[in-house]
């Protein structure tokens, strides 16, 4: 039966001489993976240029429920990025945070609310105003309040470290390596309350932002494992040096 399906596309493998793999986050059923038939070097070219990380999609399959990569029949953009494949600085981004996602929705079931999260925050993160310079520190912030671990409380005087262990903000323990101490956990705390459109404002340095992603990831790292390798990681920290 022959079903359609919005999917954003987190990463692209080819299998044999004539087949491409794209495992995606659909709205219809959460992580799957699509198979795609090459027939020539033309079709070839025309797959790839859709099938680009973090592009939006509506793809069209047979659904087999024995199968757990379903054949395509169709592909077409949802969404046509604008300004995301014509900057260098977005298209790091755009890499980290498909990697990032890949990881995190390994096992992930429909989530339409989430799935609704990412593809208008990667159409914002889209538009020329915003430089993308600190969206993708919000971004995988945001992404811990769907997963179930988004940080309980806020920095304060009497509360002024983040524990990563525990999800929320608490008093200094010396020699503790799992906490973010100020003045970077009152930077993180911004970065929970402030729209993306703000948070390119909030002033980082090269190092200060490194530091920061560095952080999130070692918080991620408690709830997911092997979270700590990331390809694209050391690209983006030198676009942003």
């Amino acid at each position: 039966m022959k079903e359609k399906t919005e999917a954003i596309i987190l990463q692209t493998t080819k299998y044999g001489d004539n087949k491409i793999i794209v495992n995606t986050y659909s709205r219809k059923y959460g992580k799957m993976g699509f198979a795609f038939k090459i027939n020539s070097l033309k079709s070839k070219t025309n797959l790839m240029s859709y099938c680009q990380p973090l592009f939006q999609t509506e793809i069209e399959f047979n659904n087999k429920s024995n199968n757990a990569i379903a054949s395509v029949s169709n592909i077409s953009l949802n969404y046509t990025y604008t300004s995301i494949p014509f900057s260098h600085t977005k298209t790091a981004t755009a890499m980290f945070i498909a990697e990032f996602l890949s990881k995190i929705l390994i096992y992930s079931e429909k989530n339409i609310e989430l799935f609704d999260y990412i593809a208008t925050s990667l159409q914002l993160f889209d538009q020329p105003e915003i430089c993308g310079r600190n969206f993708h520190i919000k971004f995988i912030i945001q992404i811990s309040k769907f997963l179930g671990f988004y940080p309980s409380n806020r920095y304060s005087d009497l509360k002024p470290c983040f524990d990563l262990s525990k999800s929320k903000f608490t008093f200094d323990t010396p020699g503790v390596k799992h906490i973010i101490r100020p003045p970077f956990s009152e930077i993180f705390s911004k970065f929970l309350d402030t729209e993306y459109i703000n948070c390119e404002s909030i002033p980082l340095s090269g190092n200060d932002r490194k530091y920061l992603v560095e952080k999130i990831i070692q918080y991620y790292n408690y709830k997911f494992d092997n979270f700590n390798s990331f390809k694209s990681l050391d690209v983006l920290q030198e676009i942003f040096h």
